[in-house]
């Protein structure tokens, strides 16, 4: 299965099969209803080569994984500090085919002392935030871009060789079928080390998505004919001034909490209506949900 890859139609039949399989998992959950939308799946389908009993075995766990780490109550106050230097950011802006493009820049400063479960929390966060752009955006993937240009200390790429595998982990197993491609850019010769060590963990779909470019010429081969040069760094061959603007993705990631809280709310609400629908009392504040939650996506 590859994380991020194209949208796939399939049949109803199997996703309401699917659904019915996990619906125990879903009951008095609205932000598991939320996240199991038919895209989601029909992703999880299409990542088991459309078995429904490979994609229940494969939909349960990532069900009861949400269930623990709750996803869906991490935001941007809680991992900011992560993102202070700029080495993961999620762009403001898509690239021609509406994909989101999530960024690596890898010689970026990260906060001192960071330990993997907050790097893991952080993971989760700007996979989620992707997920949903890709979702609002009607694509159901993104693009991933490795900047390793003027990386030099291997220390800096992960906390640990075990957290590095499972954040690779993390997303094939839970965020199937999501990957558009992965460039990685001007990478040095030691990151070739990090490469041989990840590569056994990778699906081979995932494999067969990264795609590798060395100077100007390929980058902007690889990179130009999607993403425009006016939101890629001058690193990346595009005319965006190297320095990481705090400010401009803190405003960026609270829009997108706005919107994701706002969401839960609706669904809980939901919820609640279809709890008391048979109660003789009325439920308070229930008021009408707006067309918004038709638009609903997945994680």
């Amino acid at each position: 299965m590859g994380w991020f890859s194209h949208c796939h139609r399939t049949d109803q039949k199997p996703i309401e099969e699917l659904r019915a399989n996990v619906q125990a998992l879903l009951e008095d959950s609205p932000a598991l209803q939320v996240f199991a939308s038919d895209a989601c799946l029909t992703r999880f389908l299409v990542a088991r080569s459309n078995s429904v009993h490979q994609a229940t075995c494969a939909l349960r766990k990532t069900l009861q994984w949400r269930a623990r780490f709750k996803p869906e109550t991490i935001h941007w106050d809680d991992v900011k500090e992560c993102a202070r230097g700029g080495r993961l950011e999620l762009l403001s802006q898509t690239d021609s085919l509406s994909r989101p493009i999530l960024l690596y820049r890898l010689r970026a400063p990260s906060k001192k002392g960071t330990t993997s479960e907050e790097y893991m929390r952080f993971w989760v966060y700007m996979l989620e935030c992707t997920s949903r752009i890709s979702d609002n955006k009607g694509v159901g993937k993104a693009v991933v871009v490795f900047d390793m240009h003027g990386y030099s200390d291997p220390n800096t790429i992960m906390p640990t060789f075990l957290t590095r595998i499972e954040l690779v982990r993390l997303a094939q197993m839970h965020y199937p079928e999501r990957l558009a491609l992965a460039v990685v850019c001007n990478p040095p010769l030691l990151f070739w080390a990090l490469w041989r060590s990840v590569v056994p963990f990778l699906d081979p779909i995932t494999k067969s998505k990264v795609s590798f470019a060395s100077n100007t010429e390929q980058i902007q081969a690889a990179l130009q004919p999607t993403i425009s040069p006016e939101i890629l760094y001058q690193s990346l061959g595009g005319s965006k001034p190297e320095k990481f603007e705090f400010a401009h993705a803190d405003q960026h990631m609270r829009a997108i909490d706005a919107e994701r809280r706002a969401e839960l709310s609706a669904a809980s609400l939901l919820t609640a209506k279809a709890a008391h629908a048979n109660a003789d009392e009325p439920l308070l504040d229930a008021k009408p949900l707006s067309s918004r939650h038709a638009g609903v996506v997945d994680a």
